[in-house]
């Protein structure tokens, strides 16, 4: 069977499959591998590579060039411009007040907040002691940074 389809149409099929299997495995990786194997198949229909060694080194090169240089800007067409719903995290800390658990030493010295019945890192740029309120200006991490309630 095999021996009745060329190798360029082989190179065009995996492809499409590798293009088709990133809708089963989304993470935006392997589609490039897909586009890789469409670059070979069109190189050999133009004449440009036919040795297999060349072939496998035009699908490496295409395939993880593509990969390093598009993928970030492709993911945001797939997965959106969110990164795993961290900005509506951190806006929905922003404002919030906080109870100061253990003093807060400024100079971005760490201590504890409780928000939302959990207890938190925090910083602040300025002192502020235990039992204040606070006001929760970002989340950096799993700290977050605030100020005292004016």
């Amino acid at each position: 069977m095999f021996s009745e389809i060329d190798t360029k149409t082989l190179w065009f099929v995996a492809g499409l499959i590798f293009v088709l299997l990133e809708f089963a495995a989304p993470g935006v990786v392997v589609i490039f591998f897909g586009i890789g194997a469409w670059i070979v198949a069109i190189a050999m229909w133009a004449g440009l590579i036919d040795s297999v060694p060349a072939q496998c080194l035009t699908f490496a090169v295409a395939s993880l060039g593509l990969l390093l240089v598009l993928r970030r800007y492709v993911a945001v067409w797939f997965v959106g411009s969110s990164s795993n719903g961290e900005s509506n995290l951190d806006e929905e800390f922003v404002g919030m007040t906080v109870s100061v658990l253990q003093s807060i030493g400024g100079a971005e010295q760490t201590g504890k907040v409780e928000l939302k019945g959990a207890e938190w890192n925090a910083r602040s740029e300025v002192p502020i002691d235990q039992g204040s309120l606070a006001v929760v200006v970002e989340r950096d991490g799993i700290d977050l940074i605030v100020r005292p309630c004016q």
